[in-house]
């Protein structure tokens, strides 16, 4: 739940808010964000993508990216969003066990069969592309709306809880029903006792992201009969524009049919894949920031520092961990032939110990000091020193960026996008600086 942290910063930047010029605040609280949020998802989920991170394990890269900009911009404006944080990440990072690679063939009119190729209707390809891409935000969206709500009723969570999960099984079953309108050419008999690996892949990647496109229905149904506004909000906002986001990247992948050399099609729909997912995030954080009321003061302090604590932990030990990977392969540790990204030869145990021995012992500090001092007000130094910190950040996650996609070509968009992200980030700094030094009526970018 998002609650006022200091009361007279939020009424400063919600006053300035209301006085400001329609172009001044669609600057300010739009455009700038989504190109910060747009810009770090963008690296972040192609990082999610390289070799030397998994499925779920990856997506928390870009998942506790965004929940850490979002507390940032929130505290910035005097509202406590810490504890959004780690679950805004791990809601999204639930997607990432969804499977879609095949669908990439499919959009260019191919379905693989062992090693025959069929033709099939490219606007299959694309519709399970919605599916799959509704797949991947769902979850994130609607456990963001939960996390943004107030208590409930235990009641509720357990209406919460088992109807998505009683509609995602009758979505299963209807798959298994119904096998004919879910796996292409199946009138043609292939999907006998025994399948290949082109269509065990088709008949687990379908069924697995159907049921959970179910479970989403059922999830927005509870929130409408529930009448739980903001996780119909994100719910629709990042499950199903993600949908259509992650549809309008995928045709990046038609490059492989036109100039299949000239550059990692597969790495520019994922970064525009994450700057999509980043602007959907924008907007709900656009949305949920004006429900806050100055009335909704901030309690379980210390429980909400540990979750930050946890957010910030988990994003960088899964950094770190992927980075080893590549990272021993351009020090000539290993080969890629001879480790497998999820393999752990001795050099690559040798890099990765001392960096997660330094990150446990500063968590155990920050810990420490989280159960032994209060927390003091934000002032203009904390202020800054947490922005400095925010661009340490990202310097970390564009240097993860370079190391995973060294020496490719490609190299030069992650620089771009980084560079998209500290512009965005220094002129959102500079506007919020003038609104806490009372020049509210500033209105250039």
């Amino acid at each position: 739940m998002m609650t006022v942290a200091d009361e007279e910063r939020f009424e400063r930047h919600r006053d300035a808010r209301n006085r400001r010029p329609p172009v001044s605040w669609l600057t300010h609280d739009l455009a700038l964000p989504m190109l910060l949020f747009g810009s770090m998802g963008a690296i972040t989920w192609a990082i999610r993508g390289s070799s030397g991170w998994g499925g779920w394990d990856g997506t928390i890269v870009p998942g506790m990216t965004w929940g850490l900009i979002w507390y940032y911009l929130c505290w910035r404006k005097g509202i406590d969003a810490r504890g959004v944080a780690l679950w805004l990440g791990l809601g999204i990072a639930i997607g990432g066990e969804l499977g879609y690679g095949q669908y990439v063939s499919w959009i260019q009119g191919k379905f693989s069969l062992g090693n025959a190729t069929l033709a099939i209707s490219p606007w299959i390809g694309y519709l399970w592309f919605v599916i799959v891409g509704v797949g991947w935000g769902a979850p994130g969206g609607i456990i963001l709306g939960w996390a943004l709500n107030e208590r409930v009723s235990p009641l509720r969570w357990v209406i919460r809880i088992l109807v998505p999960v009683g509609v995602g099984y009758l979505g299963w079953r209807l798959v298994q029903a119904c096998p004919q309108y879910f796996f292409p050419n199946y009138d043609l008999g292939f999907y006998g006792p025994h399948l290949g690996q082109h269509l065990e892949r088709t008949v687990y990647t379908n069924t697995q992201n159907f049921t959970v496109v179910a479970w989403w229905f059922g999830a927005m149904l509870v929130a409408l009969v529930q009448r739980d506004r903001t996780t119909l909000m994100t719910g629709a906002l990042i499950g199903g524009g993600f949908g259509l986001g992650f549809t309008l990247a995928a045709l990046w992948c038609l490059g492989y049919t036109y100039a299949p050399q000239f550059i990692d099609w597969w790495k520019m729909w994922e970064l525009n894949a994450g700057f999509n997912l980043g602007v959907l995030y924008t907007i709900a954080l656009y949305f949920a920031t004006r429900r806050i009321k100055s009335d909704q003061a901030t309690q379980n302090v210390r429980l909400r520092r540990m979750s930050l604590l946890v957010a910030v932990f988990f994003l960088l030990y899964i950094l770190f961990r992927g980075m080893t990977y590549r990272l021993g392969i351009i020090m000539d540790f290993y080969t890629d032939k001879v480790s497998d990204q999820y393999a752990w030869p001795a050099a690559r145990n040798a890099l990765f110990q001392p960096i997660v021995f330094v990150l446990v012992i500063a968590t155990l500090i920050y810990l420490w000091r989280i159960w032994t001092r209060r927390e003091t007000p934000a002032t203009a130094s904390s202020l800054s020193l947490l922005a400095a910190r925010m661009v340490d950040l990202f310097a970390i996650i564009g240097f993860v960026g370079a190391i995973t996609i060294w020496p490719s070509k490609i190299g030069v968009l992650y620089a771009f996008f980084l560079f998209l992200a500290l512009f965005a980030f220094s002129r959102i700094n500079r506007e919020l600086d003038r609104v806490d030094a009372g020049e509210a009526d500033v209105t250039d970018a």
